[in-house]
């Protein structure tokens, strides 16, 4: 499984299609996001090869939404 560094201040890592991963993933060159549990596709939008990992948790979904309402 590949890992993230983020140092603030700094744009997140950019990990490469074939690559080993979990998580969720955006394309920085179009925005299309996909989740992945084995290796990164190619962006099937543009056909980029790199994939910046979102943050993610259990609830995070839940906790933007709820934010959006407050």
């Amino acid at each position: 499984m590949a890992a993230q560094v983020e140092i603030e201040g700094e744009a997140p890592a950019r990990l490469v299609a074939g690559s080993r991963v979990k998580g969720e993933f955006r394309c920085p060159d179009c925005g299309y996001g996909v989740t992945v549990y084995r290796e990164l596709p190619p962006c099937p939008m543009c056909g980029a090869e790199s994939w910046e990992q979102l943050d993610w948790s259990p609830l995070s979904r839940a906790a933007d939404a709820f934010r959006r309402e407050a």
